[in-house]
């Protein structure tokens, strides 16, 4: 990484929405073996036993006198606390590994250091070890070397086998700043050793990472590199890391490493303060997801969040060194540094990849989503850096300068909201940078003020670049139509529209408008299958809109008719969420409607738009009538543009519905853009007591220290109950289980709080970043919150949560929608 700057304290804009929810361990049983042998540890036994299940040993000295061979396992009580450290001995073999893991049901067993320094687990030159089902702590109140498991390679030769799942690491106080494998919550380390020391087959999946300075994952040498050789099969899976102090996965001097699955968020905000003592290792500048000195490291399907580091601060990075580094389908967004940093080569002493450039790298059909913003992030930066979404540390790399070293940046998706500064491309040396690149199929929505790097010998074509002109855009095959993306996009700095909201409608001029690209991948960021005249984007195939002209981009109303007895309403150019156009109400008894014809009977509809209102204090409604059902309709009280959702069953019968816009009352107008009508292939709600109609919390439970949330009838949006929040840190939440893993989902409620007050609607432990929607004032309003599950994921937590104030809050209404 690059240069360290200074660090002031940094504040939290939001108070954590919930803690980690508790694992609970699976039995595991012992080996089969005749020749292996379970050892059980319950450190809550009044006296140390033999070791077996009906005298268990009750400390970890027996376990570190043990000397073990291959098919042993040690298993250590659910729900029991250890307190020391783990430096047991021996390897396993390729038929028996080793295994360390939990017996009897309940939480996982705890194994915590209390402070010491060093690894609550250390192995060194062992081999075909498998740990799994534990928790792992080492909190104290100054850094150190401290780790959560550090796996050391001295042999001069090659380790195979090391296993780590279903662990949870947290609070392991590292230097934030130092080494990064032995300041890490698994860290797998090659010491430098005159013979090559490497490893191979190392898989670490399903973690949950808690606050671990430095870093969660590190599968590193013990120094930048010093000639080690590549460690080969290195496979990071489905993790989930949350407030890491510095960068959440490295793997440097890797062989065809596989980074897939990962969640990462809120990380990179200590590690410019915490370094060893004056003369080793210190490094302030961090990323979430990156390598260095790597071949073939393939990084997909990867989130990552508000990620708040200074000095770097991306969400992704190519470091020196590399070859042929594949960054796909992943989602990056609020990222201080932006979306992803290429590195040009360095000087590291004694390391002679880091002078050669980087080249081959992809990256192709991601989602970056108002990076370099930190607002809606709960912790801040003291200062910011460079704002781009794909940053270039200086040079361009690649190797010899060739054409087909380039960096080659196909078919993503960026999307920057007004009031930006941030650049597409940008490089820290400036406006221009040497080198060269090329930047084919992207769709860029760009309402901001920034615009691209200039460069010599890069290649454009085939980009669809929408929003403001910028004089350095690129000119050469570009499209500057609306995307017609089904959105909605909102403006407002602390809404998310989440990825899925950038998949295109049939009517988008970025359908199959790209260039063909040979070795694409084959899919898009959905999984769908790329056509021979691919689409512009990451996403390739476009989502049904049954809503004749809905962006109002023809600059009139036609499709719709005017509804109301006041002033009539208009399409306005002057303001909207994207296109050109919105439609624009009277101040009351005015708005739009239009019949669809062709639905389906007995089928469930999601319509949405952005909406907005221009005085503080009034309302408009989005909805639907005349659909064979009782009208329905959401109000928004939002100022700045904010989506809005409304779902409708058609009748027995029915084959149309009248959707609308509308503003009842008041003295200033209001405005709607960017509708959208699909059908819901599976529209059941999957909430239970979504109403809060039970009268009791029922499949709820509440959450918070402050005053518990109850059911009340005073907070009832709709029927009889609704749930009333405390007036701080009070809220209620419910696990949805069933999902469809790698499926996205629209959670929709009805909230208020009180003047000056928010409150929250909002998911997490979904397989992405938590992700919420705040609604703030006294009157109910909408909130909108999209996201999707991991590749492996079929559950999440959704909630209501008031963080802060001092009067009650209230939510009802509550809706989990799946979109396809």
């Amino acid at each position: 990484m690059t240069s360290s700057i200074a660090l002031r304290p940094r504040t939290v804009a939001l108070a954590i929405l919930g803690a980690l929810t508790l694992a609970v361990a699976p039995v595991i049983a012992a080996p089969a073996s005749a020749a292996s042998t379970a050892y059980y540890v319950d450190c809550s036994a009044p006296s140390n036993g033999t070791g077996t299940s009906a005298s268990p040993f009750n400390a970890l000295s027996a376990v570190n006198a043990l000397t073990l061979g291959p098919g042993d396992s040690v298993l250590f009580k659910s729900g029991t606390t250890c307190t020391g450290q783990l430096s047991p001995a021996g390897s396993g073999s390729s038929a028996s590994p080793i295994r360390m893991s939990a017996y009897g049901t309940g939480a996982k067993p705890i194994i915590d250091a209390a402070g010491a320094v060093g690894p609550v687990i250390h192995l060194v030159n062992q081999q075909q070890w498998e740990i799994s089902n534990l928790e792992l702590r080492n909190a104290a109140t100054t850094p150190a070397y401290r780790s959560g498991i550090l796996a050391e390679n001295s042999s001069g030769g090659v380790l195979t086998h090391l296993k780590i799942t279903g662990m949870t690491i947290r609070n392991i106080s590292g230097y934030s700043g130092g080494w990064y494998a032995t300041n890490a919550g698994v860290g797998v380390q090659t010491n430098h050793t005159t013979t090559v020391s490497t490893w191979d087959d190392i898989t670490i999946s399903n973690n949950t990472f808690d606050h671990v300075d430095r870093i969660p994952v590190a599968v590193t040498p013990d120094r930048d590199g010093q000639g080690t050789g590549l460690s080969t099969n290195v496979r990071i899976q489905s993790n989930t890391m949350r407030y890491s102090g510095g960068d959440d996965i490295l793997v440097v001097k890797g062989q065809g490493a596989l980074i897939d699955g990962n969640d990462t968020a809120y990380g990179g905000s200590k590690s410019l303060n915490a370094c060893p003592p004056s003369g080793q290792y210190c490094n302030g500048a961090s990323a979430s997801i990156w390598m260095s000195g790597s071949n073939d490291t393939v990084v997909q399907n990867n989130s990552a969040v508000c990620f708040v580091n200074e000095a770097d601060g991306q969400g992704y990075d190519v470091d020196w060194g590399n070859h042929n580094t594949t960054f796909q389908y992943n989602y990056s967004r609020n990222n201080r540094g932006g979306f992803i940093l290429v590195m040009p080569p360095i000087n590291v002493p004694d390391e002679p990849t880091s002078s050669t450039p980087s080249d081959g790298t992809i990256i192709r059909y991601n989602v970056s989503e108002d990076d370099t913003n930190t607002g809606p992030c709960p912790l801040q930066p003291a200062s910011q850096g460079p704002k781009d979404v794909i940053h270039f540390a200086g040079g361009i790399p690649n190797r010899a300068n060739s054409a087909t070293a380039q960096p080659d940046i196909y078919n993503n998706t960026i999307f920057i909201p007004s009031g930006r500064s941030t650049y597409v491309t940008g490089s820290r040396s400036g406006v221009s940078a040497s080198g060269s690149y090329k930047f084919r199929n992207n769709l860029v929505v760009n309402f901001g003020t920034g615009g691209y790097v200039q460069t010599t010998g890069s290649v454009y074509a085939n980009n669809l670049l929408y929003g403001n002109p910028h004089s350095t855009a690129p000119t050469t095959g570009t499209i500057t139509l609306d995307p017609q993306v089904v959105g909605p996009l909102p403006t407002a700095s602390q809404t998310s529209a989440g990825a899925s909201s950038f998949r295109i409608r049939p009517s988008s001029p970025a359908l199959a408008r790209g260039v063909a690209i040979a070795g694409s991948g084959g899919r898009d960021f959905a999984g769908a299958t790329i056509g021979t005249v691919p689409s512009i984007g990451a996403y390739e195939q476009p989502v049904d809109n049954l809503v004749t002209n809905p962006g109002f981009d023809t600059g009139n109303l036609t499709g719709w008719t005017t509804s109301g007895s006041g002033t009539a309403a208009t399409a306005s150019t002057s303001d909207f969420v994207n296109g050109t156009a919105s439609v624009k109400t009277g101040a009351a008894n005015s708005g739009v409607q239009q019949t669809i014809s062709g639905l389906a009977p007995s089928t469930t509809y999601l319509l949405t738009a952005s909406t907005k209102v221009a005085t503080v204090g009034e309302q408009i409604a989005l909805g639907a009538k005349d659909f064979g059902g009782t009208e329905t309709f959401a109000r928004s009280t939002a100022t700045t543009w904010a989506p809005t959702t409304v779902v409708f069953t058609t009748g027995a019968s029915a084959t149309s519905a009248t959707i609308y816009c509308y503003k009842n009352s008041g003295s200033g107008t209001g405005s709607c853009d960017a509708f959208s009508l699909q059908p819901l292939t599976t529209p059941a709600n999957p909430i239970a007591n979504p109403g809060f109609e039970q009268g009791s919390l029922g499949s709820w439970s509440a959450s918070g220290s402050g005053t518990a949330a109850t059911v009340t009838t005073a907070a009832a949006a709709t029927g009889s109950y609704g749930l009333q929040t405390g007036a701080a840190n009070s809220g209620a939440q419910q696990v949805i289980t069933g999902l469809a893993p790698g499926t996205s989902y629209v959670l929709t409620g009805s909230l208020r709080a009180a003047a000056n007050e928010e409150i929250a609607l909002g998911v997490k432990g979904s397989g992405a970043a938590e992700t919420f929607q705040r609604v703030g004032g006294a009157l109910y309003g909408p909130a909108t919150v999209t996201f999707t599950t991991g590749t492996n994921v079929t559950s999440a937590t959704v909630y209501c949560y008031k963080n802060s104030g001092s009067s009650t809050g209230a939510c009802d209404d509550i809706r989990l929608t799946r979109l396809g």
